[in-house]
């Protein structure tokens, strides 16, 4: 089997485990996933404001983040940026 054959393969097999495990996953347990994965990107994006930065002041840092936050925001309601749908 060629080696692109065989990744192709595993990524299916992976994908099809993800699958099944999020089939058998508690409702709860998914809605709460939403919230447990936004606060762990938070914390990178802080995290990286931080070092851009140069400083662990919260203050500092959660208003970096806010103006990160709103410029996002601002560009999507200007149409400026439409995401692309997913498959």
């Amino acid at each position: 089997m060629e080696p692109q054959a065989e990744i192709d393969n595993l990524a299916a097999e992976i994908y099809r485990d993800k699958v099944l495990r999020a089939r058998e996953q508690d409702p709860c347990e998914k809605f709460l996933d939403g919230f447990r994965l936004f606060e762990s990107a938070l914390a990178f994006t802080e995290a990286g404001v931080a070092s851009e930065l140069g400083t662990q002041d919260p203050n500092a840092i959660q208003l970096a983040v806010q103006a990160r936050f709103d410029r996002v925001r601002m560009v999507r309601e200007r149409g400026i940026y439409e995401p692309m749908e997913s498959k």
